[in-house]
């Protein structure tokens, strides 16, 4: 899917002290920008999302299985506690003879660097981006995904003549400081000017500034090292800082490293300084260990936000139990407050609700009081609870086909209706328009109430009551989900004849409208309104008595009283709780109907009240201020388990957690604590002598406080040194589509944990994320090729992806929260993931074959609610299944997703080719958010692909019956393909009598899409080869444009008009159907990149090098202004429906195609056939369990073959080369680490297998060498 993004998806916790109205965001909902409520399909794709009609805890069942089934396949063995016992990671071995020359990395200079911004961060951890201004400029590391900055964290760097001994005052002092990056810091001055070389994951700045006596260096990076999947996901983010002596006198350099204790920031606009609503209590601590220093970075529980409260094992492991929640500020029964009470009451938990104010009590009374006779004071006239539209007449396509059972699919929850149905226009998204009319009526009580939420656009999304043909009365939702009751009084029009109408007609933010339970009454309808409500439920479940409810002071200085029955830990605490204000609860006896008092005025006035809900209990807070010391007390003891050892309640709000400054020296001198730049300037200046100070500092309300470390150095002439900081950071709590937490949790209990990880084998890891760094650049490809690679590979790194205390592997298409959730027709094209770290690719696998497979074979197209299968996607997981078993050193992983695996291939057959002739038939729902309908290739070739994969891996399972069934619908797929869609020039498309959105005689640039996937799983040809090169070379001729000037990109334009690109699709004879294909006139570097590869395949260079050269030319580090998505120009995102699309990670099929990699894990194959320069080819690989350098050169009648094992290791079996076309004869030799190896060869035209007597293991630091005579 490429949806019309327009704004961005954000998790918003809620700040403290916004109360309980807050509290939908607080627990962790996902929710969207008011300015982008929804992806905004532009075809409407989504509206083939079912509704979540899924139970909660069903969905939390099917998630279980799914992450059995992970730990089943033995994946995720690393998503440890890391601890002592750990082995530590080791510096790669380095050969003399590994040295080749590099390609260099791509650099921004000047006005290249406006736009630069490279996110910094693990697999799925969150991340920081470095700018082109050298600044930390966007901050994403608390469980959000907005592009804030936190001020007051930045590197500097002080020079002063003279030896590590002198002081400032022997050396005149003429000190140098400089704040590293081109913007100024308060009194910090910038350096004059900076080069970004950009080779991700690496990040090397230098700066340049004419008063600066040095060169200095960062290079910052997150550990990226392939298939180590454990060192790769850490939450950090690393910064080296080198300064080089130049000069000819020795010189006494420190850098600095400033950070802001941004605990409770959650991530919001607002910070100003050190001043924000959600600081307060913020601590920072000085740790000293052994070779290294950390400023620890926490916060006070206080004031607690509403949230979930956790259970967290000494090791920051979740611990399963029942729900907990604390609820801050309730001043009534709002929908949001009762919509969580409700599910406390239905599934069971806690509950403590904080300053509940008489307005709630007020609320459940009346809720109390309107009681089954008030139901004779009006007449329903629409609840939408038979299911259908009966009685209304509909326009458009808003409405569906039926009204809606609650939240829809991508979709904030939606509370506040009545019973099982209502009225939601979002039930494909935002995009779609239409009305709904009711039958007339006569006008014959006083008023007319109703429900109503949804968009705030009057006129546009709203209800309205026409008389006489005219709107009389009107009304609009309020940017909320949450249905309120509302009413007209329309007593002027007794007698008349009226009819209401439900309006949608928005396609933007917000567009659409709730609706339920219309009723005409003699009364004020409200409370009849919530009849059936949460609201109603919750005031059923709490069977408090009490009279009334009144606020009510306590004189300063009176104590708490505890009483007997309370927790004991709670005597300890009484002093803490201070109470001013409280909600005096009238003819309430303790003990009555189950319900106790906890704590109580002098007087006996109840604090604190706790009793049953439902299947659940609710402890009632009457005053305000309820300290986490108390609360935490008070939910341990009704938790029904005492806590094990080490265990702890912990607030689960977003925003708690910790962050850590590191600097890997022993000696550096620590700032506990600084408020304002120019105190920093003052103590960084006075170094040495200030070097000591507090080992703590603690803010007051409404602040933070920041620290900082510096590292010294002395330089003779000649000479470098570096100092290493590192960012840490541990936000454990969040709640995706769930999937809680992130995985990191399972390994480190804080960020000082994470610091302390980093610490010990920061050499390692920077050694072998160099390495990684150096192999890749090491190839010898078009330097568009390494560029497009490398940078797209952030995509996993970056706000695109996230990755779940349970397991759960979590990719968006794009940020942020465009179109969720592993979207299998985006992920389609996706490559370098399951390349680099294969278990990413087995844990979608899993998803895609267990977790989320319909009993019928079909595969979900999305995973945050059931979704049915969009058809390119399906082949998609077929033929990914294939590759994630290629990739995998042995046969667990299909053994364990073959029954889904084998049932989703029937599924297919049967879905779109019931005739078995291998022509795709019926309208087929595909990426472009519409359907295609009859024969064609862009579908038609990866059904192909994918019953080739699956015969392949019947074969393997053993399961022949299945391989011949499948294999003899692909025999007559390739030849009735082949036949019937090729018109001379390219392949087109044969539509269905009934046609979708279609492209006909188009030229499609995804018309060969199956067999790009053919060749990188080495299924071979599914069309004739010179067809396949001639209709790629059709594909560039006709939709390739160098620029757009003159040209309408429809319905999104992602390219300046003096640029250029690749069209999707194309009418070369002038012929575009007049309803085709949606999003033909738009370019999407994803599409761009597998062309180019599919190029590449057939021998035609110098079109794919067009191709990505044009693409990466539109990412060159200048901004661009006016694009959908954009702003663009940022190198490391490439738009489409959002920011860093996942399908841009279509580009590591450049190397693929490139080296033309032969793989076959378990059977232990390994093969390259070089479409790049095979007489002199050198190129990254990776294998199961490791990765390195191909080399292969040719000269002469001799062929050599190097694979150079630079990580893990190298089973192998068999090798498999191709040599020139005239080379006959061929003798084999081979050796591993210099040691012959016995070995039979044969010899197929250019292919040349090479088969081992014996299997052997290359390991690290070893080479496998072949030479091949003619």
């Amino acid at each position: 899917m490429a949806c019309r993004a327009r704004g961005s998806l954000a998790l918003r916790p809620a700040l403290p002290h916004n109360g309980a109205a807050e509290l939908e965001r607080a627990t962790f909902v996902e929710e969207r920008d008011v300015m982008s409520r929804t992806c905004c399909c532009s075809g409407g794709g989504c509206g083939q999302l079912e509704s979540i009609a899924v139970n909660r805890r069903e969905f939390i069942g099917t998630l279980a299985v799914g992450a059995a089934s992970l730990a089943a396949a033995g994946e995720l063995a690393w998503a440890k506690p890391s601890g002592a016992n750990e082995a530590r990671l080791t510096v790669p071995k380095r050969p003399q003879d590994w040295n080749y020359p590099m390609t260099p990395p791509r650099v921004y200079q000047g006005k290249n660097l406006e736009a630069v911004a490279m996110p910094i961060g693990g697999i799925g951890t969150g991340s920081i981006w470095l700018d082109g201004q050298g600044r930390l400029g966007v901050w994403q590391i608390f469980n959000n995904l907005s592009e804030i900055r936190i001020p007051d964290s930045f590197f500097a760097v002080r020079v002063r003549s003279g030896g590590a001994g002198d002081s400032p005052a022997a050396a005149g002092d003429k000190s140098v400081v400089r704040v590293l990056q081109t913007a100024a810091e308060g009194p910090f001055k910038p350096v004059a000017s900076l080069r970004y070389e950009g080779g991700y994951p690496i990040a090397r700045l230098d700066f340049h500034d004419p008063g600066l006596p040095v060169q200095i260096r960062l290079e910052a990076f997150n550990p990226m090292i392939p298939l180590d999947t454990a060192n790769s996901t850490m939450p950090c983010a690393i910064f080296r800082l080198t300064a080089r002596n130049t000069g000819q006198a020795a010189v006494h350099v420190d850098f600095l490293a400033a950070l802001q204790n941004a605990v409770g920031s959650q991530g919001a606009a607002g910070i100003e300084g050190v001043k924000f609503g959600g600081y307060g209590g913020n601590v920072n601590r000085v740790v000293r260990e052994k070779d290294w220093t950390c400023v620890a970075m926490s916060k006070s529980p206080d004031p607690v936000a509403a949230g979930p409260v956790v259970v967290r094992a000494a090791d920051g492991r979740r611990v399963e139990g029942p729900e907990m929640l604390w609820l801050t500020g309730v001043a009534d029964l709002t929908p949001q407050v009762a919509e969580a009470l409700a599910r406390i009451s239905a599934e069971g938990g806690l509950v403590l609700a904080d300053g509940v104010q008489p307005g709630f009590f007020r609320t459940i009374a009346a809720l109390r009081d309107a009681g089954p006779e008030s139901s004779a004071l009006a007449t329903v006239f629409a609840d939408f609870e038979s299911g259908t539209y009966e009685g209304w007449t509909l326009t458009g396509d808003a409405f569906g086909s039926a009204p809606s059972r609650g939240t829809e699919a991508g979709q904030q929850p939606v509370s506040g209706f009545a019973g099982r149905r209502l009225v939601n226009t979002f039930t494909a998204g935002d995009g779609p328009q239409g009305t709904a009319t009711s039958k007339p009526f006569t006008i014959e009580k006083r008023y007319i109430g109703f429900l109503i939420g949804g968009g705030r656009h009057p006129g546009k999304t709203c209800m309205n009551l026409r008389v006489g043909g005219k709107i009389v009365r009107t009304a609009t939702g309020k940017n909320l989900e949450a249905l309120e009751p509302a009413t007209w009084e329309v007593s002027e029009f007794k007698g008349k004849e009226g009819v209401i109408e439900i309006v949608d007609r928005e396609s933007g933010g917000w567009g659409h409208i709730n609706v339920d339970q219309i009723i005409f009454s003699d009364v004020p309808p409200e409370g009849l309104l919530k009849k059936g409500t949460a609201s109603h439920a919750v005031a059923q479940a709490l069977g408090l008595p009490f009279r009334e409810a009144e606020p009510a002071t306590l004189a300063p200085g009176q104590p708490v009283a505890i009483a007997d029955q309370a927790p004991p830990p709670l005597k300890s605490l009484a002093d803490a709780w201070k109470v001013a204000q409280f909600t005096r609860l009238r003819g309430f006896q303790s003990g009555e109907k189950g319900y106790r008092t906890v704590a109580a005025t002098p007087d006996g006035d109840p604090l604190i009240v706790e009793g049953p809900l439902g299947k659940g209990r609710v402890l009632l807070v009457l005053a305000p201020g309820l300290p986490w010391s108390w609360g935490s007390v008070l939910l341990a003891s009704l938790r029904g388990k005492p806590l094990a050892g080490g265990e702890q309640l912990v607030p689960g709000s977003p925003g708690w957690g910790t962050m850590a400054l590191a600097a890997l020296d022993a000696n550096a001198a620590a700032l506990a604590g600084w408020n304002k730049p120019e105190d920093l300037l003052a103590w960084f200046s006075a170094l040495p002598a200030a070097s000591q100070g507090p080992k703590e500092a603690a803010s007051p309300p409404g602040q933070t406080v920041n620290g900082a470390l510096a590292v010294p150095m002395a330089l003779k002439p000649g000479d470098e040194g570096t100092a290493t900081f590192a960012i840490t950071w541990h936000f454990p709590n969040v709640q995706r589509f769930q999937h809680w937490g992130n995985l990191y949790s399972r390994r480190w209990p804080d960020a000082a944990a994470v610091a302390r990880h980093v610490a010990e084998n920061a050499q390692a890891l920077w050694e072998r994320t160099r390495l990684y760094h150096q192999t890749l650049y090491q190839s010898n490809l078009p330097e568009e090729f390494l560029d497009a690679m490398s940078s797209q590979s952030c995509i996993l790194r970056g706000p695109t992806c996230f990755w779940s205390e349970d397991g759960y592997f979590g990719g968006f298409e794009g940020s942020y929260g465009c179109c969720p959730l592993n979207c299998t027709h985006v992920w389609n094209y996706a490559q370098t993931h399951a390349r680099l770290f294969p278990e990413v690719g087995r844990n979608m696998r899993i998803s895609n074959f267990i977790t989320f497979l319909h009993p019928s074979g079909e595969t979900s197209h999305r995973e945050h609610a059931p979704h049915n299968a969009f058809i390119d996607g399906h082949c998609a997981c077929i033929e990914a299944a294939l590759r994630e078993h290629q990739l995998s050193p042995d046969r667990r992983f299909l053994e364990t997703i073959w029954p889904g695996v084998k049932k989703a291939v029937d599924w297919l057959i049967e879905a779109i080719d019931k005739d078995r002739d291998g022509l795709p038939a019926g309208h087929q729902w595909n990426t472009y958010d519409t359907a295609v309908s009859g024969a064609n290739t862009f579908i038609g070739s990866q059904y192909l692909s994918a019953l080739a994969a699956g015969a392949r891996m019947a074969l393997l399972m053993n399961d022949r019956d299945a391989a011949a069934r499948w294999q003899a619908v692909l025999e007559a797929g390739r030849r009735n393909q082949n036949d019937k869609l090729w018109n001379g020039e390219y392949y087109v498309q044969i539509p269905e009598p009934q046609p979708a959105r279609d492209y006909n005689n188009g030229c499609h640039a995804d018309q060969l899409l199956g067999q790009w996937w053919a060749h990188m799983l080495d299924l071979g040809y599914l069309y004739p080869p010179d067809r396949v090169r001639g209709a790629l070379e059709a594909v560039v001729k006709h939709n390739f444009r160098r620029a757009f000037h003159g040209f309408k990109q429809d319905p999104r334009r992602y390219v300046p008009d003096d640029e250029g690109g690749l069209l999707i699709c194309t009418w070369p004879h002038h012929d575009r159907p007049k309803s085709f294909i949606l999003y033909a006139d738009e370019v999407w570097t994803g599409i761009e990149y597998s062309t180019a590869g599919a190029l590449v395949y057939e021998g035609l260079i110098e079109p794919a090098r067009q191709i990505v050269r044009m693409a990466r030319s539109r990412y060159d580090g200048r901004e661009r202004k006016d694009l959908n998505s954009g702003p663009g120009g940022n190198p490391f995102n490439e738009l489409e429906c959002g920011k860093f699309y996942a399908r841009a990670m279509s580009s590591w099929s450049l190397l693929l195609a490139s080296q033309g990699q032969i793989l076959d894990g378990p059977r232990g194959l390994l093969g390259f056939k070089p479409r790049w320069r095979p007489e002199d080819h050198r190129s990254f690989y990776t294998a199961p369990e490791g990765w390195g350098l191909f080399v292969q050169r040719r000269e002469g009648r001799q062929q050599t073959e190097r694979i150079e094992v630079r990580h893990g290791r190298l089973r192998l079996k068999e090798l498999v080369f191709e040599l020139p076309s005239d080379a006959a004869g061929a003798k084999a030799e081979a050796s591993l680490a210099g040691r012959p190896l016995r070995l039979a060869s044969q010899q197929d035209g250019s292919e040349i297998r090479v088969t081992l007597e014996q299997e052997c293991v290359a390991s690290e630091g070893e080479v496998v060498a072949v030479a091949l005579r003619w």
